[in-house]
């Protein structure tokens, strides 16, 4: 399961890792088999536990096939309800540290040339002009609508 939070001011909020000298960014996660319940459910419970928000809107982008480093995963976008520097304030403010988030305002340009992971997301994103829009405009699968495959 990913979780593609995009803010009211259009920024993507992607998870930070370090490793050593190189950066690359995530989409938050959960682990198959952590809940049972259906995925809508459990991607408005990343947004809740992530950035401490609800969300007023979730849709189903597609599915991930399984990988031998990962299991077969839904990819969900989160309609977020508030601008990116009030989520993260509101987050470092609570846990008296800087958040592991980071809201970033890219191009498919830009975020073909971040390490973004996983690499199958991106590559549907940089589809569109402007990811974060691009996005939000996708079909729903949950509806029924047809949605574009993820290589």
């Amino acid at each position: 399961m990913f979780v593609i939070p995009v803010t009211t001011d259009r920024r993507l909020l992607l998870l930070r890792h370090d490793a050593g000298t190189h950066a690359y960014w995530t989409y938050p996660t959960m682990l198959r088999g952590t809940m049972r319940t259906d995925t809508g459910t459990i991607a408005r419970r990343l947004v809740r536990q992530h950035l401490g928000i609800e969300t007023d809107r979730t849709h189903l982008l597609g599915i991930l096939e399984p990988t031998r480093g990962r299991p077969r995963s839904a990819i969900y976008t989160a309609n977020l309800t508030q601008a990116a520097t009030d989520i993260l304030g509101t987050r470092a403010a609570e846990t008296g540290r800087r958040p592991a988030m980071q809201a970033l305002v890219v191009t498919a340009a830009t975020l073909a040339a971040l390490d973004v992971r996983p690499h199958e997301i991106t590559a549907l994103l940089c589809a569109g002009g402007d990811p974060a829009q691009f996005a939000l405009t996708l079909p729903d699968l949950a509806s029924g609508a047809e949605a574009p495959t993820t290589p």
